[in-house]
């Protein structure tokens, strides 16, 4: 899924495959699964990432009684065709509210699940077979006293309406959909005012509208013993309008002079994060990493016997090959009064890239639970410069994006060889000890048109669309065209 695809993932921003393939990686090195309620202010990431899943925000706030007195309402205001403004509003001068040093931490307790759902986590609820996509993801933030002035800004929405889920004031929002992928096309914001808090449903396109109407009237909010600090909390203020600071972070054009290019067989040293033979956190600093070959085949027979991803179960046609990509070529609409719209189709071939790999341990210790990653960054030389290229971004006379219907949008290694039961990818060498060598195989599925712009980051920060520090520093592997 490409970023322009992502406009209706969480949160709205054209960073997000960044953050999540940061999250992602950071989770694997804090041997954490997804995390529970983070109590720390959360901002706009300014790093690369990998490979999502899905952000949850701030779960926090106080408890207050008001008498059955209403004191706040939700309500949605029509700004253009397809514009909507989501605010808050109180029926008392919200001037002198201020909140506790301390408040009580929540759960969110869903009363109501549709048939064939599963929690995947605390807070994301999906269908198992749709494979990380669509469902539901629920987050929240705080509610505090600077939160009256501002509103929620949402653009290409096809549908919204006020109304009450259960005894909560709430929004309900339906975004354009081109096609049916497991993106969140639909979000329903509830305004918590006892306990403070604005709750966020992201709401995916395989959940009808009924259903999450149904969900989200049958929620409980659950008020635990735990106490947590409010100051530094994540708002509703604040998710209104977030830090614009990452976009002017992210390098997407370096000299040649600075970008080395390493050739297939050619061995350099990169940082790996792993453990000691205590258990104690370490930096790798003497791995020596190798691709020693790139296969490209339009099947899957370099993975016959191998357990494939299960996004691959049906990427192979009847007649053994990979099925083609449907690219649609999108004319962007403002949002406001006009949508999105397919202006031409196209299909391509996909093709498979197949890496082997060998780490090195050139060290004098033995390192364990060694993370190790692959990305592929298509990037384009233009002069002495190497641009990050993205076809889905790049637009046209007549187009501003492309999207594809197939697997060929995600850029991590999607297949790996070496899987350990640790941390959350399973993406680990168990060991390596001073001098030994292991072998690891990687696979991605791209379109055969973007061959010719492929390269290999291999240093484990799994960056794609970013020149990271890590990036510059270790190099990438040119991927050679069949």
């Amino acid at each position: 899924m490409r970023l322009e695809d992502m406009k209706n993932e969480i949160p709205e921003t054209p960073d997000f495959i960044h953050e999540m393939i940061k999250n992602e990686v950071e989770k694997q090195l804090k041997e954490t699964s997804i995390p529970s309620i983070p109590v720390k202010k959360i901002r706009k990431w300014t790093t690369a990432r990998v490979a999502a899943a899905v952000a949850v925000c701030v779960l926090a706030t106080t408890t207050a009684a008001y008498g059955g007195i209403k004191l706040y309402h939700m309500y949605l205001e029509k700004d253009g065709t397809y514009r909507v403004k989501t605010g808050i509003t109180t029926e008392k001068d919200s001037r002198g509210f201020d909140l506790p040093d301390q408040i009580p931490e929540i759960e969110i307790q869903a009363n109501y699940i549709p048939d064939g759902m599963a929690w995947m986590d605390e807070y994301h609820l999906e269908y198992p077979e749709n494979n990380r996509t669509g469902g539901f993801s629920l987050s929240s933030v705080l509610l505090d006293n600077d939160d009256f002035e501002q509103v929620m800004t949402d653009t290409g929405v096809v549908e919204s309406q006020e109304r009450t889920f259960g005894d909560l004031d709430g929004v309900y929002l339906r975004y354009q959909d081109l096609k049916q992928d497991g993106s969140f096309n639909q979000r329903i914001y509830l305004l918590c005012p006892e306990e403070y808090r604005v709750i966020t449903i992201y709401i995916g396109d395989d959940v009808s509208r009924e259903e999450a109407f149904k969900f989200a009237e049958n929620l409980e909010i659950v008020e635990t013993e735990t106490m947590i600090e409010t100051a530094g909390l994540y708002t509703w203020s604040e998710l209104v309008s977030p830090e614009a600071d990452a976009a002017s972070d992210i390098i997407s054009e370096l000299s040649d002079e600075k970008l080395k290019i390493h050739e297939i067989g050619d061995s350099y040293y990169l940082s790996a994060s792993a453990k000691d033979t205590d258990g104690n956190s370490i930096t790798a600093d003497q791995i020596a990493v190798c691709v020693d070959s790139i296969q490209i085949a339009d099947d899957l027979q370099l993975l016959d016997g191998k357990e494939l991803p299960e996004e691959w179960q049906n990427v192979v046609g009847a007649d053994g090959k990979l099925v083609p990509n449907h690219l649609s070529y999108i004319k962007s609409g403002d949002g406001i009064d006009t949508l999105d719209e397919v202006v031409k189709t196209e299909t391509v071939n996909q093709k498979l890239v197949y890496a082997t790999v060998t780490y090195t341990n050139h060290s004098d210790q033995e390192i364990h639970h060694m993370l190790y990653l692959g990305s592929m960054m298509f990037l384009k030389q233009e002069g002495n410069n190497y641009q990050i290229y993205d076809k889905s971004e790049s637009g046209g006379e007549n187009y501003d994006r492309v999207t594809g219907d197939s697997t060929a949008h995600r850029r991590e290694m999607t297949y790996y060889s070496i899987k350990e039961d640790y941390g959350n990818g399973g993406n680990y060498i168990p060991s390596l000890k001073p001098g030994e060598s292991v072998q690891a195989d990687m696979a991605w599925i791209v379109n055969e048109n973007d061959l010719d712009y492929l390269y290999l980051n291999l240093c484990g920060d799994g960056a794609s669309f970013e020149f990271s520090k890590s990036v510059i520093e270790t190099g990438v592997t040119r991927v050679a065209k069949e």
